[in-house]
């Protein structure tokens, strides 16, 4: 991390660095929660509500295809799932866990949020910034268990 930082790169997601600026718009879609298409064999999409995957066997992609049908499966999301991803994924990044989306989501998790991400804040895991929460560096080591204690 500090070398990385120190040469001017942004640690703008746990595993990804880039100059400022050049952040991969493919893989922010994933964190940053937007919409995206998958296509292709295991290709996945994702609409806000639902999240779809084509079948991974090329053989089997290619010869639905051939008959007209667009072979996948289908999750809705629940509430629960929409905001456990979302604090998953948006803790992971630069831009932070912002209480703002918590409170938009189809139930109010902001209270469960607090909660559990204040012993975080206590030990210097995370920082708060107005509605936004943020790994600090010691963080970003921890981030697999902040997400998950966070989680409902």
């Amino acid at each position: 991390m500090a070398v990385l930082e120190k040469s001017g790169y942004a640690h703008y997601e746990i595993s990804n660095f880039a100059l400022p600026g050049r952040y991969s718009k493919h893989n922010s879609s994933y964190w940053l929660g937007e919409p995206y298409l998958g296509v292709g064999p295991a290709a996945h999409s994702y609409n806000g509500d639902t999240r779809q995957w084509n079948v991974a066997n090329n053989a089997r992609y290619l010869q639905a295809l051939a008959e007209s049908r667009l072979p996948f499966e289908l999750e809705t999301l629940t509430p629960a799932n929409r905001y456990n991803e979302y604090v998953m994924t948006s803790l992971r990044t630069q831009w932070g866990c912002d209480l703002a989306h918590i409170q938009s989501l189809p139930e109010d998790y902001s209270k469960h949020f607090l909660d559990a991400i204040q012993p975080f804040l206590d030990s210097g895991d995370v920082v708060r910034n107005g509605e936004v929460f943020m790994l600090t560096r010691q963080g970003k080591l921890i981030a697999d268990r902040v997400a998950r204690e966070c989680f409902v």
